[in-house]
């Protein structure tokens, strides 16, 4: 229903600019003027909506590129408590019984700390809402930084954050590829083989 009411909105809003278009280009006097007018002003109009949200998305494209990078400042080696013989992350193994992945994930908390989603949105210079966060992940025996990253975060233009979410045309952030694919805990608790296990 949406797509429908979406896409007859977009096509309202194209002939209406070509409308306007039309309207200014017989206030000139010129033919060939008239002409140019009228193919600037048509498309000029119809993304005109968009327009902050075509420019934001190529500036939070370039800012997720920052985002990319993942300081990763000590490690805490680890055995066969997280990993399999063969060096497999245990945790991220959904054929093995939950309780399991729930006890793994507890020993794991028990070692590492997070401050995910507690830290402060800071806004940076664009023509869209972009915010940053800090993450950053602590041993919690030492209290040593063991890795530092940035989310970046935006709500959108002004079509997206007025009418739906549905019209961003990117994405609502950017995550390093390391949390993305869930490889942030393993850079942190590299599997050693000599070592017996996690306490």
């Amino acid at each position: 229903m949406f797509g429908l009411l979406g896409f007859g909105s977009i096509a309202v809003w194209f002939a209406l600019s070509l409308w306007i278009a039309w309207r200014a280009a017989r206030l000139v006097k010129q033919v060939w003027l008239k002409a140019l007018v009228f193919v600037a002003l048509g498309p000029l109009l119809f993304v005109a909506p968009v327009a902050d949200e075509l420019i934001g998305k190529y500036q939070f494209k370039r800012y997720c590129k920052e985002a990319e990078e993942v300081k990763i400042y000590g490690t805490i080696p680890v055995g066969q408590e997280f990993y399999t013989a063969g060096g497999k992350w245990k945790i991220a193994d959904t054929r093995r019984p939950t309780e399991e992945r729930n006890r793994l994930q507890a020993a794991l908390n028990s070692m590492v700390r997070s401050d995910f989603l507690s830290g402060v949105n800071v806004e940076v210079p664009a023509v869209i809402p972009i915010h940053y966060r800090d993450e950053k992940i602590y041993e919690i025996k030492t209290g040593e930084l063991l890795v530092e990253f940035r989310i970046y975060g935006s709500r959108g233009g002004w079509l997206s954050r007025t009418v739906s979410e549905r019209a961003m045309l990117m994405p609502a952030q950017c995550l390093p590829r390391l949390l993305r694919e869930g490889y942030i805990e393993q850079s942190i608790l590299p599997f050693n083989g000599n070592v017996g296990g996690a306490k």
